[in-house]
């Protein structure tokens, strides 16, 4: 008899987060965590600003260089995870679609979907 298979449902229904960095007196605990994607994509969007660092440190003051490579990054991506598309978490929304680019069972011949069995 086969066992019960476990189900990851409740592990993918909330996003990971990191809660505490560091061990004993000298740790740093977050009270609502970090959200593993949401430091993804600000490293990301951080990325794509330090590629166009030199037109745009002719722009801004050093003052305001750190607030713009850190704090807008960060604010930036905290936006975009939290955004919903279709009712759904952004990153379940591109998996979902890719998923149907991948696997759809039909193409289009004089405007009109024909569907291929597999």
């Amino acid at each position: 008899m086969r066992p019960a298979a476990y189900s990851y449902r409740k592990f993918f229904k909330y996003p990971l987060k990191i809660w505490k960095i560091g061990k004993n007196d000298k740790s740093l605990v977050f009270s609502k965590g970090i959200e593993i994607r949401q430091i993804i994509v600000a490293l990301l969007l951080f990325g794509v600003l330090f590629l166009f660092r030199g037109s745009i440190n002719q722009v801004l003051p050093t003052a305001l260089q750190l607030a713009f490579y850190a704090v807008l990054p960060w604010m930036i991506a905290g936006a975009i995870c939290r955004s919903k598309l279709d009712g759904k978490r952004l990153d379940r929304f591109f998996i979902g679609y890719f998923r149907y680019l991948y696997t759809k069972r039909f193409s289009y011949s004089s405007h009109k979907p024909i569907y291929h069995h597999r």
